[in-house]
């Protein structure tokens, strides 16, 4: 509102002021008003009664405003992750798919989010149908002291090579994400508990995980899923035809 009528007042200013000019009183051109009271309360109530009557143009007006905010960000968040790419060389990330491919995709999810379970189907299809795709995964635990314990199984898992077969697991199982049924999953897919117990109570895997959640952080990741794919960031769940499409336009762009 503010904003609209900051634009509003400007161009009155300009129409007024012409007119206004020859026959301003010698005090008011003295201190350089640009337009008297009464005329200042005239165009208010012009701009009040034209907002009123024409409301989609506020909503034009935010919705730029919100559109411009969010492409800085954006550009921001690109120019943070160019920065950064070494970040994701690192050997403790959890990853599937072609260790070479062309196109790396990077996962940021939290074991408790809904979207994340139908994500998941995403990146099977992805990594099943594109053999030149490498897909690195980033525990992004922000929605419950639940979900950073599910981390820090799946990060055992990791050390044990079982990665991937437990992080499916848990994202296709509806039980509460306790130590219980974590275990149970563990052992279903052949996991050490014991060592597991000590790795999860460890100090590497919190460390692991601090240095993860800051580097979202330096994206602006505020939800889950995000992913980056080759130089992108897509923020929100995209299910797999999608997802393919943004792989294979990032794949033509370094060709």
């Amino acid at each position: 509102m503010i904003y609209l009528k900051s634009l509003f007042l400007a161009g009155c200013a300009v129409i007024f002021g012409a007119t206004s000019f020859a026959h301003a009183e010698p005090s008011a051109q003295a201190q350089k008003l640009p337009f008297r009271e009464d005329q200042r309360a005239a165009m208010e109530d012009f701009v009040r009664n034209f907002i009123l009557d024409n409301p989609e143009i506020l909503m034009e007006s935010v919705n730029r405003f919100r559109d411009k905010e969010v492409k800085k960000k954006e550009e921001q968040s690109i120019s943070v992750l160019k920065e950064n790419m070494n970040f994701l060389s690192n050997p403790q990330h959890p990853r599937i798919g072609n260790p070479n491919g062309d196109i790396t995709v990077v996962e940021f999810f939290d074991y408790n989010c809904g979207y994340c379970k139908h994500a998941l189907k995403s990146v099977q299809e992805l990594t099943q149908k594109d053999k030149n795709v490498k897909v690195v995964f980033m525990e992004f635990p922000i929605l419950s002291a639940t979900s950073t314990l599910a981390s820090k199984w799946a990060l055992a898992a990791n050390m044990q090579g079982k990665y991937w077969a437990f992080h499916q697991a848990v994202l296709e199982s509806n039980a509460p994400k306790d130590d219980d049924n974590l275990i149970k999953i563990a052992k279903s897919v052949g996991m050490d508990i014991e060592k597991a117990k000590k790795d999860v109570a460890g100090k590497e895997i919190e460390s692991y995980m601090a240095s993860v959640r800051g580097f979202g952080e330096k994206l602006s990741v505020t939800g889950t899923p995000a992913f980056i794919v080759g130089q992108q960031i897509v923020r929100g769940y995209i299910e797999y035809p999608a997802f393919q499409t943004i792989v294979d336009g990032e794949r033509n762009k370094s060709k």
